[in-house]
């Protein structure tokens, strides 16, 4: 078995680290206490010890849920085992992660989803779509967003700028603001959300039953509750709406000033 020191990767650095840099100091080792690591831009895995598990032959390695890893080779997706076995094969232009037993995956421009047989459960007909949450996913046609169950039955129709699911009763939905940001890029570094022509979106809540909850007044998608209210970011500041209308704000968390300065130079913060 090949066996690697921290100096031979990608993530050791000659003016930050020392010899005796360890590897759980340069990378996060998974549940398999394994962890990915890069050798001239080349991915492969290994253990605490620098024993290599897999060889250094991929472009990415991510862990799924399934005990696998999502790998991309000659620059198609696929999934192989710990032991370097392939479990899905490498045709995807995209993966995604085993969710309720089904992987979203892209091919040829569109989204579909299929097992852990490689077999397609639903067609690749989608511009986009979500991971399925409480047996529902939101995809998306023509620029417009709508709800799926797993049969590929529409639940709701194609209306929304961005649709996801939160659970069997609630999903969260995106819509543009008429702040339009001049500098992405910048605001690409914070979590905030833009639609495809650089409008800030804001998200609200509705019903699997497509009832409106609450209006598009958070900042991040409201995926989260505290004491059955609705966790939304306003003026990023994380809180929760006492009542449904007062927003009380998370003391714990605060913003740096320098972030602060440029949030709003950028329009997003007031």
């Amino acid at each position: 078995m090949t066996k690697i020191s921290p100096k031979d990767t990608d993530q050791f650095d000659d003016f930050v680290h020392k010899e005796t840099t360890t590897f759980e100091e340069l990378t996060v080792f998974d549940r398999n206490n394994l962890a990915p690591i890069s050798i001239d831009n080349q991915f492969g895995l290994i253990d605490k010890e620098g024993n290599v598990i897999i060889p250094f032959e991929y472009q990415k390695l991510v862990l799924t849920t399934v005990n696998a890893y999502s790998a991309q080779k000659e620059n198609k997706w696929g999934i192989i085992t710990k032991s370097n076995q392939i479990l899905i094969p490498f045709e995807y232009d995209l993966t995604s992660d085993f969710i309720e037993n089904i992987c979203a995956v892209k091919k040829d421009g569109k989204w579909g989803f299929i097992d852990l047989l490689n077999q397609v459960v639903i067609p690749f007909e989608y511009d986009g779509c979500t991971d399925f949450r409480a047996g529902l996913a939101g995809v998306e046609k023509e620029g417009k967003w709508g709800m799926i169950d797993k049969n590929n039955q529409l639940i709701i129709a194609y209306q929304y700028e961005y649709l996801t699911p939160v659970d069997q009763n609630f999903a969260t939905f995106g819509e543009a603001t008429s702040l339009k940001i001049e500098r992405p890029d910048i605001l690409a570094y914070f979590p905030y959300f833009l639609s495809k022509e650089n409008y800030l979106m804001h998200f609200g809540l509705i019903s699997t039953k497509n009832e409106q909850i609450l209006n598009p007044i958070s900042e991040l998608p409201i995926l989260e509750s505290f004491e059955n209210q609705a966790v939304i970011r306003q003026n990023y500041q994380l809180g929760y709406l006492k009542d449904g209308k007062d927003f009380v704000k998370f003391e714990q968390f605060t913003i740096d000033p320098y972030e602060e300065k440029i949030l709003t130079q950028l329009g997003v913060m007031k």
